[in-house]
């Protein structure tokens, strides 16, 4: 009989527990990817919120900085229209809307130094990289929630470009 009331008070503090997660794995997640990061790889990228148009797209990453922002099926450039009817390459328009694996980094640790309300990140076993970060800055705050996603992560050992 006491098990199970001790489960009856278990159960609300875990269903309640903080949305921030990740404190513990950041750090450790961190020295994964900088043991084993390469500066040229490749990843596909989802970004969410409101914020310039981003499809889903295919960063490629040559000496850490954005190479190429490409479409994931064809491997085409990234084309994006802009106000004027115009259609121009996705990495010069919304160059801050495409990340590095180290710039997504930078983020969580902004986020955490601005203590967001909701910060939520799941990294890569192995490597240690992020492969999702749901972030939610202020309470009850309209549109200043942001999501992103990395999957598909390919390393390049050697300079293909």
């Amino acid at each position: 009989m006491r098990k199970s009331t001790l489960l009856l008070f278990l159960f609300p503090l875990i269903a309640c527990s903080s949305f921030i997660n990740e404190n513990d794995g950041y750090e450790v997640a961190l020295d994964k990817w900088e043991e084993s990061k390469f500066s040229h790889y490749e990843f596909r990228y989802g970004l969410a919120c409101i914020c310039p148009q981003t499809n889903p797209s295919l960063i490629v990453v040559y000496a850490d900085t954005v190479y190429q922002v490409l479409d994931p099926e064809t491997r085409d450039s990234l084309m994006v229209q802009t106000a004027e009817n115009m259609f121009e390459y996705a990495g010069d328009v919304y160059r801050s809307s495409y990340r590095t694996i180290d710039e997504l980094f930078e983020i969580i640790k902004d986020a955490r130094a601005r203590d967001a309300y909701k910060l939520y990140v799941e990294y890569d076993e192995s490597k240690g990289f992020p492969i999702s970060i749901d972030i939610d800055y202020i309470k009850n705050a309209v549109d200043d929630e942001v999501f992103y996603s990395v999957s598909e992560y390919q390393e390049y050992r050697a300079t293909i470009f």
